[in-house]
């Protein structure tokens, strides 16, 4: 149910519902100043970013990076760190036995892109959806992924080489599901690349990591013996939730009603926002790149001097 507060009127609460209907016809999308526009919403009070965010430069003038979330919130009259504080409760406190957070290797176990469709590759399309479908592997340049279609990288941050490709880790879904969201699946996060045997916290801004494939001719060895060369990929950012998630059917559910899918949807992108990570990260891939597929090493590059 919704909480009314001294923040949160009931003029409020009404520009609220217009965003969850506009989330059902597409135009509830990851661009706070189009929000803005669509909706005529003057923010209530100056958005307060946290210090420990990576702001980037990137991208078309006008387009902020990071910060949309604490915007949009602000722009419906909502308190960030009181919207954060009340779902916080949610995470739990230990790692699942398979995630080890100390572990050196994760290993590839989804790869997934998603192509241009005209009909549904805009997020102002009702057939829009963050899913990826999943592929037996995937090829990866400094352009991004081949075959893959991201409108808000193509279009606000002119295909930008920072957000090639997009990562995320099996525990995330686990505790997704563990929490409450039993119908999220592989994908629905619209990542690349999905990694088992490892945490969130594995990837980090700045290092990179290689992704290798198994030689079949000599498999036994030590670190990196019986591998192929790979693909390295720079982290460059964590990703930030966006509003197209709420988009999921098990989140934007028409046979619930319009304040209830609004809840959802915070608590959906509050979870994800918790912690650098449990969104996923954004890479740049190093050289030429390469193939990565299904069963692929991943492990961190040394740092050299």
């Amino acid at each position: 149910m919704m909480v009314f507060d001294g923040r949160m009127n009931l003029c409020t609460y009404a520009t609220a519902i217009v965003v969850i209907t506009l989330a059902t016809t597409g135009a509830f999308n990851s661009h706070i100043p189009r929000i803005k526009q669509d909706l005529n919403i003057t923010p209530q009070s100056p958005p307060r970013h946290s210090s420990n965010l990576h702001f980037n430069s990137y991208g078309r003038n006008g387009v902020r990076l990071n910060g949309w979330l604490e915007d949009a919130f602000s722009s419906l009259g909502l308190d960030f760190a009181i919207e954060k504080l009340k779902f916080r409760s949610n995470l739990p406190s230990s790692q699942d036995d398979d995630s080890d957070p100390k572990s050196k290797h994760g290993t590839v176990i989804r790869t997934a892109a998603k192509s241009y469709n005209k009909e549904g590759s805009e997020p102002s399309s009702k057939l829009y959806t963050t899913k990826k479908e999943s592929r037996a592997e995937i090829s990866l340049g400094p352009d991004g992924v081949n075959g893959d279609y991201n409108h808000f990288r193509t279009v606000a941050l002119a295909s930008t080489h920072n957000r090639a490709v997009s990562i995320l880790t099996t525990d995330v879904l686990k505790t997704l599901k563990e929490v409450g969201w039993k119908d999220v699946r592989e994908g629905d996060l619209g990542e690349n690349i999905y990694v088992d045997g490892i945490d969130y916290t594995f990837f980090e801004v700045g290092k990179r990591y290689l992704f290798q494939t198994k030689n079949k001719n000599n498999e036994s060895g030590g670190d990196n013996k019986g591998l192929e060369e790979g693909v390295v990929v720079e982290i460059t950012e964590r990703i930030e939730p966006c509003g197209n998630l709420c988009k999921l059917p098990y989140i934007n559910n028409e046979s619930i009603p319009p304040k209830e899918r609004f809840e959802q949807c915070k608590k959906f992108l509050l979870w994800l926002d918790e912690k650098e990570g449990l969104r996923g990260w954004y890479g740049k891939i190093v050289g030429a790149g390469g193939r990565v597929k299904i069963g692929d090493s991943v492990s961190l590059v040394a740092a050299t001097s």
